[in-house]
C-alpha cells in the first residue's frame, strides 16, 4: 500500500469514527413569539466575540434555515411546542389549540391540564403531557437509551415545559404568585430538594426594585418609539422607559418579571443549575435539556413586536444565551453539543400601528359577535334553542343534543352557522367540520393549514380563520394565531456538535426539528411524525 493511499485509509477511518461519535447533550431552545426575520433585524447589537456567542452561534456558526415556516393555522404556544416536540401536524399530535371546549360538556379544556396530578410548590391540579397524542424526539432518546439519557425541559410557560419534556421527562415551570419553579406529581413524589434550594437561594429576589432600562443608547435600536401610543403595558407598567420593578417580593413583582428580560435570566439559571445538578453532558448516553424562553411573547402581546421593549429584550436575550453556552463551554463542551434553536410562532404587529402606516387592519369583538349568532342560528331553523354550544376560537361548536332534539340536520347546522359567522367583522373564510374531514383541501394554502390543524376529537363544528392583521379582542395589543406569513414564519437553526456552517433558503418547516435530530443521533423518529430529514445538516 502507498504512502497515499495509507494516509486516506487512515483519515477516512477517522472521519467515520467521528460520523459515529453522538454528541454528549442536545439544547433544544424555544424563543416563544420569534418570528423568523427578528434575528437578522437585530443582529447588529448581538454578541460579537467569537469565544462568547448567543444568537450569532447559529446565525455564523451553524446551519441556519431562513425560510421555515409551519404548515398549520392555529400559530399557538401549545400548538408550536407539541410541533417541535414530536415532528407532526396538529393532525397527528392532537394539541389543537392552546385551549379547545370539551364536545360534551362545552367546558374549555386547557391543552396541559391534567386534574389527576397536583402540583409540587403550589397549589392546585397540574399539568402533564396526557393531551398529547404523539411519541416526542425526548421519547425516542429515552427508548433508545432504555431509560439511562438524562431528560429535562424548563419554561416560564408550563406547556412550553411539558410538551417539549414528553412523556419521560422532567418539566419545571414558572409559578407567577410566588416566583417559584414548580413542577407536577406527574414526574415527582415531590419537589426535588435541589428546585427547592433554588427557590429559596433568592436569585428570583434579586430584581427588587431593578429598572428595566434601555441596555444601549435609543439610537443605536432598528425600532422606534413610534408604536407606544398603541402599546397595552400590562399591571405595574408604564409606557416608555424606564419600567420599574416594585421594592417588595409579591404576587405584582413575581408576575411583572415574566414581562421582562430578567424573567429570560431566571429561566436560564434554573437551566444551569439542572446541568450541574445532574450532571448533564457528563454521562454514557446522550442526554437532553429543553429550555422555552417565554418573556418574548409577554413583551411582544403587550408592548408589540415593534416597540424598543421587544428588541431590548432580544439583545439582552442573547447575552444570557451567551453566557449559557460559556457556561456549557465549560462545563461539556460546545462541540460535544448539539444546539437547535426555533420558535413556536411569529406576530404580527399591533394592528392600530400598522393603520398608523397606512396597512389594513383591524380589531374587534370576534368571539362576543360569534356567540351572538346563536339567535340568528335559531331564527333560521325556527326553533326556540341555543344551538351554540362552546366558542374557543379559531373553533365554534354546536350543540349536538339540542340539534338532535330539534330534529336539525347537523351538516346543515354546521354551513349555515359557517355562513353566518362569515359576515362577522374580522372573519376571513370558514370551514365547517363535514369539509374538513371530508374534502382534500391541500391545493388551497390557507385551507390545507386550517385541515393540517383540525383534531376531530377537540375541533369544532365550524373553524374560523381571521382576515390578515385581524384581532378578535382587546386582551393584547399584538398577537398571532393566524395562516399568514407573520405568524408561520420562523427561525430554524442547528451549531454545535459537527454542524456545518451554512445558510439554506429553501422553505422547510419547524416538523423537520424532531425528525433530523433523531436521524443524527441514529435513533427512530417520533411515531407520527410528518417533517422530513434536513440534509444540510449532514454535509460536513
Amino acid at each position: 500500500m502507498s504512502v497515499r493511499s495509507f494516509a486516506l485509509l487512515i483519515g477516512f477511518v477517522a472521519l467515520s469514527t467521528t460520523a459515529l461519535a453522538q454528541p454528549k447533550l442536545v439544547l433544544q431552545i424555544t424563543v416563544d413569539q420569534l418570528r423568523g426575520d427578528m434575528l437578522s433585524r437585530y443582529q447588529e447589537n448581538f454578541v460579537k466575540a467569537p469565544e462568547q456567542t448567543g444568537f450569532n452561534q447559529f446565525l455564523n456558526q451553524g446551519t441556519a434555515y431562513l425560510n421555515a415556516h409551519y404548515r398549520h393555522n392555529t400559530t399557538l404556544t401549545a400548538v408550536g411546542h407539541a410541533t417541535l416536540a414530536t415532528g407532526a401536524l396538529p393532525s397527528q399530535h392532537g394539541i389543537a389549540a392552546n385551549n379547545w371546549a370539551d364536545g360534551k360538556t362545552g367546558e374549555r379544556v386547557y391543552c396541559v391540564a391534567d386534574e389527576s396530578t397536583h402540583l409540587l410548590g403550589a397549589e392546585g391540579y397540574s399539568s402533564s403531557p396526557a393531551n398529547l397524542m404523539a411519541s416526542t424526539f425526548s421519547d425516542e432518546l429515552y427508548l433508545a437509551s432504555q431509560g439511562k439519557a438524562k431528560i429535562f425541559s424548563v419554561s416560564i410557560k408550563d406547556r412550553g415545559a411539558v410538551l417539549t419534556g414528553g412523556q419521560h421527562g422532567k418539566s419545571f415551570w414558572y409559578d407567577k404568585s410566588s416566583g417559584n419553579m414548580i413542577s407536577s406529581s406527574f414526574y415527582f413524589e415531590q419537589l426535588p430538594d435541589y428546585a427547592q434550594r433554588f427557590n429559596q437561594s433568592g436569585l428570583k429576589n434579586r430584581f427588587l426594585d431593578e429598572p428595566w432600562a434601555l441596555s444601549l443608547p435609543e439610537k443605536q435600536y432598528t425600532n422606534s418609539r413610534a408604536n407606544r401610543a398603541f402599546q397595552i403595558p400590562p399591571k405595574g407598567f408604564n409606557q416608555g422607559f424606564p419600567h420599574q420593578l416594585p421594592d417588595k417580593a409579591d404576587k405584582l413583582y413575581y408576575s411583572m418579571l415574566t414581562y421582562t428580560p430578567y424573567g429570560n435570566e431566571l429561566t436560564a439559571d434554573f437551566a444551569r443549575m439542572l446541568v450541574n445538578e445532574h450532571q448533564l453532558g457528563q454521562g454514557e448516553f446522550t442526554d437532553y435539556l429543553a429550555i422555552s424562553f417565554s418573556v418574548p411573547d409577554y413583551v411582544g402581546h403587550m408592548f408589540g413586536p415593534n416597540s424598543l421593549e421587544a428588541e431590548d429584550n432580544l439583545i439582552r436575550l442573547d447575552r444570557t444565551l451567551a453566557e449559557l453556552f460559556s457556561f456549557l463551554d465549560d462545563k461539556v463542551g460546545l462541540e460535544n453539543v448539539l444546539i437547535a434553536l426555533s420558535a413556536d410562532h411569529g406576530v404580527d404587529a399591533i394592528p392600530e400601528y400598522k393603520k398608523s402606516l397606512g396597512f389594513r387592519a383591524f380589531r374587534g369583538d370576534m368571539s362576543s359577535q360569534i356567540k351572538q349568532l346563536n339567535a340568528a342560528l335559531s331564527e333560521y331553523f325556527k326553533v326556540d334553542a341555543q344551538l351554540i354550544k362552546a366558542v374557543q376560537l379559531p373553533s365554534v361548536y354546536l350543540d349536538y343534543q339540542q340539534l338532535e332534539e330539534q330534529r336539525i340536520d347537523v351538516n346543515a347546522a354546521q354551513r349555515k352557522l359557517a355562513d353566518l359567522a362569515a359576515d362577522v367583522p374580522g372573519v376571513g373564510r370558514t370551514f365547517t367540520r363535514d369539509e374538513l374531514m371530508s374534502k382534500d383541501l391541500s391545493f388551497d394554502p390557507v385551507a390545507a393549514k386550517v385541515q393540517n390543524a383540525f383534531v376531530p376529537q377537540r375541533s369544532g363544528d365550524v373553524v374560523i380563520v381571521q382576515q390578515s392583521s385581524a384581532m378578535s379582542g382587546n386582551y393584547a395589543a399584538a398577537t398571532h394565531g393566524s395562516p399568514y406569513r407573520y405568524d408561520t414564519h420562523v427561525p430554524l437553526h442547528f451549531a454545535g456538535w459537527q454542524v456545518p456552517v451554512r445558510t439554506v433558503t429553501r422553505q422547510v418547516s419547524p416538523e423537520d426539528l424532531a425528525i433530523t435530530l433523531s436521524a443524527l443521533l441514529g435513533i427512530s423518529q417520533p411515531d407520527k411524525a410528518t417533517g422530513k430529514v434536513l440534509q444540510e445538516v449532514f454535509e460536513r
